[in-house]
Parts: C-alpha cells; structure tokens; sequence
C-alpha cells in the first residue's frame, strides 16, 4: 500500500520538475537573447562584454536542466535516452561551447574600458613630462618668478628663495599626480582580477559542468 502511494507522489512530482526545469530553461533563453540584442556589435571601438552576464545566468540553465533530468529519471527510470534527455544533453552541450566561447573575452582585458586605458597612459606621460620639467632650472626658475610676481612670496624673497618655492610646489604637484596615478593602476588592477576570478575562471568551471551535465543526461 505504502509503495503504492509512493508510486502516485512520484507520478504527480516528476511532470511538475520537468515543466518547471523546461520553464527555467527558456527564462535563461529569454534573459541571454536580452542581452545579446543589447550589444551594439558595430562598434569596434569596445568589445561586447558578453562573459559577465553568460557567467552570471549560467546557473539559472544549470538548475533548469538539473530538475527537469530529475524530473525525467523519475517519469521514466528504467529509461537512459528519451526525447527529454537528448534535449538536456544538446543543450547543455550548447551552453558549455557558450562559456569556452566567452573565455576570450574575459581574457581581454581592454575590452573592460578602453577609455580608461588611454585616460592612464595619459596620466603617464603627463607625470613623465612633469619630471621633465622638474629638471629644468630654467623652467623652475621661471616658476618662481611667477610666484614672486603672484605675490605668494615674499617681496625682498631672494633668487635662491624663489627656486626653492618653486621647486616645492613642483614636488608636491608631482606627487599628487604620482598618487593618483598609482590609484588608478590598482583599481585597473583589481578590477583585472575580478575578471580572471568571476571571468575566466567561473566560465571554465561552468563549461565542465555543463559538459557532466550533458554525459549525465545520456548516460
């Protein structure tokens, strides 16, 4: 009697996992095509960033596909290749070609912002002409002129004095560049670890599981 019951629960659960995996399933479909529409890919001034929301809605599909394969051994369990199963395997063979595809992208790391990149080399070479400048006795003579005549120096200030303000507040705006520049580079930098960590690596895991996925659903 109990085995009876148990037969009939399991009967009732199994068409219940297999829609709501399949619903999942096609919410990812519905999301990735959003995004993919989403992408301007005439531009060439910028790469589509695609890893990041591949990665981020791969889950979602791993799951689908999981309660739907669940929900199809129940069903059917004495079963190995059924219609369902062979949708499961080709779809999650899909997806893990998707996440070896997105590697690439993740690799790039100036497809993140290529403004930025060029917004650092420029603060680059502005700190290297500025200590260029700062080697100049000439250009830091002049400076100090300018400060005299600014009145941000003393009136009877002599020539030795004048360099000596000049040359401080060439120091200081150098190392306010330097610091900045330094800022800069370390955001750039963990943001170029946050790629490699949620990137790359996440989309060759998910690309491994997805093919167990797949082996699973067939074998």
């Amino acid at each position: 009697m109990a085995s009876t019951e148990t037969g009939a629960t399991d009967s009732r659960l199994a068409p219940l996992l297999r829609w709501l995996g399949l619903t999942m399933v096609v919410i990812l479909l519905l999301q990735l095509a959003a995004v993919l529409v989403g992408i301007d890919w005439s531009d060439d001034s910028t790469r589509p960033q695609v890893t990041g929301p591949l990665v981020a809605l791969a889950p979602l599909g791993f799951l689908g596909l999981l309660v739907a394969l669940l929900g199809s051994r129940l069903e059917i369990p004495h079963r190995r290749h059924t219609p369902l199963r062979w949708v499961i395997c080709c779809l999650s063979s899909l997806l893990a070609l998707g996440m070896l595809v997105a590697i690439p992208f993740s690799l790039d790391g100036e497809s993140a912002d290529p403004a930025q990149a060029q917004n650092l080399e420029q603060g680059r070479q502005a700190l290297v002409e500025a200590r260029q400048f700062r080697e100049d006795d000439q250009r830091v003579k002049a400076v100090g002129e300018q400060l005299a005549q600014a009145g941000q120096l003393a009136a009877d200030a002599s020539d030795e004095d004048k360099v000596k303000a000049a040359e401080t507040l060439i120091d200081e705006q150098i190392a306010q560049m330097d610091q900045q520049l330094k800022k800069v580079e370390g955001q750039q930098r963990r943001l170029s670890q946050q790629r490699l960590i949620g990137g790359t690596a996440s989309a060759v895991v998910l690309a491994v599981t997805f093919v167990l996925m797949a082996l699973t659903a067939v074998l």
